[in-house]
């Protein structure tokens, strides 16, 4: 019972529908601007919101076993300023900003400096001082940080470059390119535990549970998760999982720290200076290699360069993805996207397409199409 009330309160909290909203701002943004460069869509409008819990449901599951078992205690404080830092990273439009690190490792710095110099100060009905920060948050925190970088990194290898937004751009050379902007929000709801002693007189409805001797309140906190990376000089499908497997390993150091943090409690304040300032490096390096150099999508002499394939269509079914030249469509050589749809018109129940791909082999790809299939197949490409 007292895990239903938990998750109960999951419905009051503002930050679940702020991170809605924006999730469908996202996809209104993302279809103005492929509508801009490419006189279509290539998912809907609401793709972002419906996966915003998709993705992650089963990660949340897993972190909430994790919470319970271990016994992740967090004062309530900490986790109403977890919920200010992460509303503020989430309407700032700006995903760099919104990866876990940033708002569980700002709110515990916060308590620190506030432990430091000994200050008092209130945010609603919550008062923060010096009695807030204990030490076992030097250990909970940092864990709990890598865990969750882990879980982010997973994500983002996982999903990122599912809806990468293709966006046309100008070489030096007056040539058209295509980038790729992945801008994402996860939530997973996760529960932790509360000290029973930070529920307050005014929310006796609040859920508790009582082991030994101490009592502890229920809180399923929904964790929001924010990426926000472009590619150019790789594709998607390669550099995504890059990026992820990066923050993983990233992840795994900031996990040594905290174990470390349970013998030498001093360490977990480094671990957690080590999880902002490496996921920040992480954002710039990858944001500055992929401004330079070649753009791995644009125009190729060997034929027609697939910019988009959209979901659900012919072109998918084929398996034809993004960056590769399509060089003969039924048995004819094409080098625009006019004699691409002459030559698909030529055998209008199935297609066969001849494609270079990416480690420059020769495939072939065939599908057969149907009456309510659309006449380009799915295929979005560079003109």
């Amino acid at each position: 019972m007292e895990v239903l009330k938990g998750i109960g309160r999951l419905f009051m909290n503002p930050l679940l529908y702020v991170a809605i909203l924006f999730c469908v701002l996202i996809g209104y943004r993302r279809v103005m601007s492929e509508r801009q460069s490419f006189n279509r869509r290539i998912h809907w409008g609401m793709y972002e919101a419906v996966y915003l819990l998709k993705e992650g449901w089963g990660m949340a599951l897993i972190l909430s076993a994790i919470s319970l078992l271990v016994g992740f205690v967090l004062p309530l404080q900490y986790i109403v300023l977890v919920t200010i830092v992460m509303m503020i990273c989430i309407v700032t439009f700006y995903y760099h900003l919104a990866s876990v690190v940033y708002s569980f490792g700002v709110a515990f710095i916060i308590l620190w400096l506030t432990y430091m110099y000994d200050w008092s100060w209130q945010v609603w009905r919550f008062t923060f001082d010096a009695d807030v920060m204990h030490k076992h948050l030097l250990i909970t925190v940092p864990l709990l940080m890598s865990i969750l970088l882990f879980v982010e990194g997973q994500l983002v290898k996982k999903y990122a470059a599912n809806n990468a937004s293709p966006r046309l751009q100008t070489t030096e050379r007056g040539l058209k390119a295509v980038t790729y902007l992945a801008k994402r929000l996860w939530i997973l709801p996760v529960f932790f535990l509360i000290p029973g002693s930070a529920i307050p007189d005014w929310a006796p409805w609040w859920p508790q549970l009582s082991l030994g001797s101490d009592s502890y309140g229920i809180v399923l906190f929904p964790i929001v998760m924010g990426f926000q990376q472009r590619a150019r000089k790789m594709l998607p499908n390669a550099f995504y999982p890059q990026v992820g497997l990066t923050m993983q390993l990233l992840a795994l150091l900031v996990f040594i720290e905290a174990i470390i943090a349970i013998f030498f409690p001093i360490m977990g304040i480094a671990a957690v200076g080590v999880a902002i300032i490496g996921r920040i490096l992480i954002s710039i390096i990858y944001s500055v290699r992929e401004r330079k150099g070649v753009f791995a999508v644009t125009p190729q002499n060997d034929g027609v360069v697939v910019a988009a394939v959209l979901p659900e269509s012919p072109a998918e079914a084929m398996g034809i993805q993004i960056g590769e030249v399509i060089r003969r469509v039924n048995g004819i050589p094409v080098k625009t996207e006019e004699e691409l749809y002459e030559a698909l018109q030529i055998n209008a129940a199935h297609c066969r397409i001849e494609v270079l791909d990416a480690q420059h082999e020769i495939r072939i790809r065939q599908h057969v199409i149907f009456r309510h299939d659309h006449f380009r197949i799915g295929l979005i490409v560079l003109k």
